[in-house]
C-alpha cells in the first residue's frame, strides 16, 4: 500500500504462495488495501484461461496471487506479463 500511496507504484505485483494460502492472502489484501484490484489466480484450466482474458491491460489488476504449482503449470503466461515486484511466501 505504501508503494502505491507514496511512490505511485500500483503494480502489477506478483505474490506467489502455497496453494492453501491463496484465499488468505486475498482476504488480507482486501482488508488492508481495499483500493487494490486483486486477481486470485487458481482453478481448473478453463477458469484460469478465463482469468487471463484482458489481464495484459495496464489496469487489469494491481496484485496477482498464485500458488506455486499453478505458477509452474502456467509459467509461460506469467513470463509474458511484466511484473513490478514479486513476493514469495514460504
Amino acid at each position: 500500500a505504501s508503494l502505491a500511496a507514496e511512490k505511485g507504484i500500483w503494480g502489477p505485483h506478483l505474490v506467489i504462495v502455497p496453494t492453501s494460502l491463496v484465499v488468505n492472502w486475498e482476504i488480507e489484501f482486501k482488508k488492508w488495501c481495499p483500493a487494490f484490484k486483486i486477481l486470485t489466480y487458481f482453478g481448473d484450466g478453463k477458469v484460469r484461461t478465463n482469468k487471463r482474458k484482458g489481464w495484459m491491460a495496464k489496469d487489469a489488476f494491481n496484485v496477482c496471487i498464485v500458488g506455486y504449482q499453478t505458477l509452474r503449470t502456467d509459467v509461460s503466461f506469467f513470463k509474458k506479463r511484466a511484473w513490478y515486484y514479486m513476493v514469495l511466501d514460504e
